[in-house]
């Protein structure tokens, strides 16, 4: 976990995914404390080789203490929301398959598995489910 951390944000890094005008950072707050974000790329920004009219959620994070009040679902319609604005006709995620209350909440919001990608954890090799909502 350390050496994926330092690798995915250290500043420079950081810099480089905010300059990206492919990606947008959202964050959200709860009781003026930062909740948690959302990561959304498009076109060349996206992890996978995927088409154009498709929208990447990379990254959604909810803080621990703030979980269980919304915040995830209200992220998701965020993305949603960014999808349709710029005509995207599907949203997907990268969820690791044994993260299983991840997988179900997906499910819940309509995303099917669609396929899977290998994921670098450190020096331990992951397998994500590839998960896609339609959006037409």
């Amino acid at each position: 976990m350390k050496a994926y951390l330092e690798k995915a944000f250290n500043l420079k890094q950081l810099d480089t995914e905010l300059s990206n005008s492919s990606s947008a950072f959202y964050f959200i707050y709860a009781n003026e404390d930062i909740a948690g974000y959302l990561k959304l790329n498009v076109n060349d920004a996206q992890t996978e080789k995927m088409d154009n009219h498709s929208l990447e959620i990379e990254r959604i994070y909810v803080r621990e203490k703030h979980r269980k009040q919304g915040l995830g679902k209200y992220l998701i319609n965020k993305a949603i929301e960014t999808a349709t604005a710029q005509n995207k006709e599907k949203i997907w995620i990268g969820v690791w398959e044994k993260n299983e209350s991840a997988i179900a909440f997906y499910t819940k919001l309509g995303f099917v598995q669609t396929g899977a990608h290998s994921f670098q954890m450190g020096d331990e090799q992951q397998i994500d489910f590839i998960m896609v909502k339609s959006l037409i």
